[in-house]
């Protein structure tokens, strides 16, 4: 079965923002969702980096029971709530209560959901999901992504892409800080033409002169 997770778009930079870039084209009248099933909710879990392969084998197996479907829209409201938030900061206004509110209760579930074990190999002990099987451990991995975003992120750091019709959100590791798209390959090269085309054409009606315009 093809892994639709390989459909992400994974220019974020950080799996906070990755999960912001789930919903896809949302500048549009038709956004397209990434996250539709639990699977893919899983399956973007893994490929982000915040659970296991062998978590995610377990969890794949919750698909379809009841209580699966629910975690996937506290999932999507979860994105949307700190979409808001990251469209508020680069707005340069202060972001709503409801959501950090919101944030903050799925933080201290996703806390709630670890217990502390034994660590042979690092520390005195290590986080582990209670119960290691339990249908939320996604959207839980998905809450602290975001708390360590909202925690460690430099101001200016976070940024939206350029383009105008792109609401893609990244993290700007560049020396410099002068990023300015998602991907230069998609956005930088579409906007660079676009802005070419306009020059041009600007060009052009410069030398016609206004005498030549009903020639």
């Amino acid at each position: 079965m093809t892994d639709r997770a390989d459909s992400f778009d994974w220019s974020g930079g950080h799996p906070a923002l990755d999960l912001v870039n789930t919903l896809d084209e949302r500048p549009s009248d038709s956004p397209i969702e990434k996250l539709v099933t639990y699977r893919d909710l899983v399956r973007f879990a893994r490929r982000a980096g915040l659970i296991t392969t062998s978590m995610s084998a377990r969890l794949l197996r919750l698909d379809g029971r009841s209580g699966a479907g629910v975690v996937v829209e506290r999932a999507r409201e979860l994105r949307e709530r700190f979409h808001d938030v990251l469209a508020a900061a680069h707005s340069r206004r202060p972001p709503r209560r409801r959501d950090l509110d919101a944030i903050s209760a799925a933080v201290q579930a996703a806390h709630a959901a670890r217990v502390l074990v034994a660590s042979p190999a690092r520390g005195l002990a290590r986080h582990v999901w209670s119960p290691a099987s339990a249908p939320d451990i996604p959207l839980h991995a998905c809450s602290l992504a975001i708390e360590r975003l909202v925690l460690e992120a430099e101001p200016g750091r976070v940024r939206k892409c350029g383009a105008s019709d792109c609401d893609v959100y990244y993290l700007d590791t560049s020396k410099s800080r002068l990023r300015q798209w998602c991907s230069m390959t998609s956005c930088g090269n579409r906007e660079k033409q676009r802005r070419w085309r306009a020059t041009g054409s600007t060009t052009r009606g410069a030398r016609r002169g206004p005498g030549r315009a009903g020639a």
